[in-house]
């Protein structure tokens, strides 16, 4: 704002007058756009970003770029002129690749970062809507229910039961008690969370309902502050890339001692200083893996823009790398295992069950519609497309009133909304407070049973009687038959208050106020199962994964449901919330063997479920939607929520089903397993070509031998041809098998498995002993050094691309493989083989490599040096992994 203002100092009319808003209708749309020019956006500014310019600079903090660059400064000074310009050619491509790469990568988290924008839910021109939350600005209207963010600072103007969850600002984490009445102790001064008639930007609503104003946005919040303070963003690392990052450390330690016995070897031998000075800095460019965490970021950042574009956003990179060895999921089933688009099929009154009457039908579904929190939204696309705004049976219910005629506003003008109870998972009930003709009238929806059991009276042909056995039998007898069919079922009864305000119905003395009830009737409700999702499942199945259905529901609804998509066959166990009470940790895990669906689950049930499996060794990943189910979310390896979902629970998650589709899931399984399986792939590759070539270069100087291959020979094979290889494997798509395999270990830090260090092994100990025999054998022919030298480099070249054929697979032969399902590794090869050529055919650049031309009958041997070489690494393979019998391994 214009100066610093005590917001919580002043009174509800005093905030009014400051912003000069109205607090019954909000601002005018025509006035926000003026606004937005004097205070600007509700957004933090950003820490300035140069771009790809910037992501090239950023390359020389690498040490093999440092080296790099000294390196061609000295052999340009010790007048090595030809080796100076392969060493900076060599840096250029390396800088160029890095920044691809980065560039690629960072692109694709801020299209993720793009796609997790806040929304607020505002009252402007009088009317209900949902905005982006950067759109808000002081003096608007905000609407605040259990589960959402806050979504800037907030001067309470009402509030009912609220509870603020502020440990994002203070790191506590106790619920903070809200109200609206004026504070102004020093020690609330000095104290933001002694400021009880404030709510904070970032935190979040633990239950209850409230309205606030809007007073600070952006920069000028209390979290904005913070932000600026810091001013930086910590970059994400997940046990993968900390693994593979003291890997590179070692193997850089590891590489150093060897180089300087390689340099001493060297000097031994009578070679100079400078000579052996630019070995060392090739066979450290060799050797170093540096492009190994630019790459595990790659490779996870298509990973989940693949996941993306089937409809499912990763919130972070650990997500993405667990999803693969998911062994249990556990879902609910409105939403992801049905289309989430709830309709209103039928209603049962005692006038219609005992009558076969309709004239209490309409009356139902008046009290239905009163009793929603669902709305409608009336922003910027009014009148032309009305959307619907809340939980899909609220929204059926506010769409089946329109369908009759009347609408939520209609009604609230007749009997307006004095208070409201939100719908808890917990309780199983919501309420609303609504004036009537002469007392005020409670309407409460929830679960049949509970409010049948609470309902001591009926509304039969608009009048209340006293409930009977037989007709309670006969309410009972619906639900359960209808729910057999898979119908899913509420009950709305209501009471005659004299209140104001709704007590506080969660507290025990006050349960009483939800007894004596008048029972109107059930609403059954119908969901259509989605086309793909049994398919889904048995994908999900084959994968070794666990599906288990865990749902609010009725036990008949649920098993119906259950049974159509796969999950269950007809006859199979069902547990209850109530039952799963009754076991011991051990038991229930005993039965999570076998039983695939828990009805009438409460949020804090299915946490328990998720910890014994967890406990036990299994990789859980669980779906959810309200705040109650955020510990349960937090708590899985991989929380999976809607993007109907509430605020919390989709900050809770770390996967959100955008279309909330469950075959999603089964992509990010399937895309997390491919990851994984290319993460391998370009770890191996990296490693073993590297060990191929460490082994001939410091076999011949062991042996008392020339260096087989120059150092400006080893920078253009291994950055100028090889460069682009690694990244290629970013793309490599999905083996055949890879959803028949079992979950991987829960452990998937452990990425160098005893498989992959064994391949790696064997196959680089076979190509750089098979390359140094044939080093041995041409030394005791007549061709010059020159041209065992060219015949070596070319050998070494060739090489790399069979390598990085023989990866494309861990356990199939390469005839096996499909070489041109990955177009960019289809190129990268093209483009080697182009390099190959330009170093052997053109003559400055062979010159400048010091390489000779070979003849027809050198080029053939070359030919079948290269067949034999590639059937060796295809050997070892066949060896250490012998087909399919250790393919799960890897």
């Amino acid at each position: 704002m214009i100066k610093k203002q005590l917001w919580h100092h002043l009174s509800i009319k005093e905030i009014e007058k400051y912003l000069n808003t109205d607090l019954d209708v909000g601002l005018k749309s025509s006035d926000i756009q003026n606004i937005q020019k004097k205070f600007g956006r509700n957004l933090f500014d950003k820490k300035k970003d140069f771009g790809l310019l910037g992501k090239i600079f950023s390359q020389f903090k690498s040490p093999l770029i440092f080296i790099l660059l000294v390196a061609g400064i000295a052999t340009f000074f010790l007048k090595e002129y030809s080796d100076s310009i392969v060493i900076f050619l060599a840096l250029l491509i390396n800088t160029a690749i890095g920044a691809f790469q980065e560039n690629k990568a960072s692109n694709a988290f801020d299209k993720l970062s793009e796609l997790q924008q806040k929304q607020a839910t505002v009252i402007r021109d009088g009317k209900k809507s949902v905005i982006l939350a950067e759109d808000l600005v002081p003096g608007d209207l905000v609407v605040l229910n259990s589960g959402m963010f806050v979504p800037a600072d907030l001067r309470l103007i009402e509030e009912k039961n609220l509870l603020i969850n502020e440990s994002v600002l203070t790191g506590e984490w106790a619920d903070v008690v809200k109200e609206t009445k004026v504070t102004t102790s020093s020690l609330a001064d000095r104290s933001l969370n002694k400021q009880i008639n404030m709510v904070w930007m970032g935190t979040t609503v633990s239950s209850g309902n409230a309205l606030g104003v809007v007073v600070e946005i952006g920069d000028k919040t209390e979290i904005g502050k913070i932000a600026q303070s810091l001013n930086l963003v910590k970059e994400e690392k997940t046990p993968i890339k900390e693994s593979l990052e003291k890997l590179a450390r070692f193997l850089s330690v590891l590489v150093l001692i060897v180089l300087v016995v390689i340099f001493f070897l060297g000097l031994a031998r009578g070679e100079s200083v400078t000579e052996m000075l630019i070995v060392a800095i090739a066979m450290a460019v060799a050797v170093m893996p540096e492009g190994l965490p630019i790459a595990v970021t790659s490779v996870l950042a298509v990973g989940m823009s693949n996941i993306l574009k089937k409809g499912g956003l990763v919130r972070n990179l650990l997500a993405a790398e667990t999803l693969g060895s998911t062994t249990y999921i556990l879902t609910d089933k409105t939403g992801t295992l049905t289309e989430a688009k709830m309709h209103l099929d039928k209603v049962y009154t005692w006038n219609f069950i005992n009558d076969g009457g309709d004239q209490d039908d309409e009356d139902l579904i008046k009290m239905a519609v009163l009793s929603s929190d669902a709305f409608i939204d009336e922003g910027n696309q009014a009148p032309d497309n009305l959307i619907v705004r809340g939980r899909p049976i609220e929204k059926a219910i506010i769409l089946a009133g329109i369908e009759h005629g009347f609408t939520q506003d209609d009604l609230f003008n007749e009997r307006e909304r004095l208070d409201f109870h939100s719908f808890e998972s917990k309780n199983g009930f919501s309420a609303s407070l609504n004036k009537d003709k002469k007392r005020n009238k409670l309407y409460v929806s929830g679960i049949p049973e509970m409010i049948l059991e609470k309902s001591k009276f009926i509304y039969h042909n608009g009048k209340e009687k006293k409930m009977t056995k037989k007709a309670l039998e006969h309410f009972l007898k619906v639900q359960k038959q209808k729910s057999l069919d898979g119908v899913r079922f509420i009950a709305l009864s209501y009471k005659k208050v004299d209140w104001e305000k709704i007590p506080n119905l969660e507290k025990q003395e006050n349960q009483e106020d939800l007894s004596d009830l008048v029972f109107v009737g059930l609403l059954a409700f119908s969901d259509p199962i989605r086309a793909d999702v049994k398919e889904a499942i048995k994908k999900a199945q084959m994968a070794g994964a666990h599906v288990v259905m865990v749902t609010g529901d009725n036990p008949n609804t649920a098993s119906k449901i259950a049974e159509e998509v796969g999950i269950i066959k007809k006859g199979d166990k069902i547990l209850t919330g109530i039952e799963i009470e009754k076991m011991k940790d051990n038991e229930l895990f005993e039965e999570l063997k076998t039983v695939r669906v828990f009805a009438r689950m409460n949020p804090s049930q299915k946490l328990r479920l998720s910890k014994i499996l967890q406990k036990n060794g299994e990789v859980v990943a669980m779906t959810g939607d309200g705040v109650n189910d955020a510990p349960a979310l937090q708590g899985a390896d991989i929380g999976i929520v809607m993007e109907s979902g509430t605020e919390v629970s989709k900050e809770a998650s770390d996967l959100i089903l955008l279309g909330g589709d469950f075959s999603t899931i089964i992509f990010a399984i399937e895309e997390g397993r491919r990851l994984i399986d290319n993460l391998k792939k370009i770890l191996g590759y990296l490693l073993s070509t590297s060990f191929a070539e460490f082994l001939i270069i410091g076999g011949a100087l062991l042996v008392g031998l020339p260096l087989p291959i120059l150092p400006t020979q080893i920078l253009w094979s291994n950055i100028i041809q090889e460069g682009l290889m690694n990244f290629a494997f970013v793309f490599e798509p999905g083996e055949k098998d890879l959803m028949k395999r079992k979950p991987g270990s829960m452990k998937k830090n452990n990425i160098l498995t005893k498989e992959l260090k064994m391949m790696i092994f064997t196959v680089g100990l076979s190509a750089g002993i098979f390359l140094l025999l044939v080093y041995l054998f041409i030394m005791q022919t007549n061709m010059t050094m020159e041209k065992i030298r060219t015949i070596m480099f070319a050998s070494v070249s060739l090489g790399t691309v069979f390598f990085s054929i023989s990866f494309k697979s861990f356990h199939l032969s390469f005839w096996k493989i499909n070489i041109f399902s990955n177009k960019y590794l289809i190129f990268s090869l093209l483009i080697s083989l182009l390099f190959l050529a330009v170093a052997l055919f053109v003559p400055p650049v062979r010159d400048m490599l010091s390489l000779v031309k070979l003849t027809g009958g050198e080029i053939i041997l070359l030919g079948i040096i290269g067949i034999f070489n590639f059937a060796i690494i295809e050997l070892s393979k066949y060896f250490v992994f012998r087909g399919e019998r250790l393919s799960n391994a890897v």
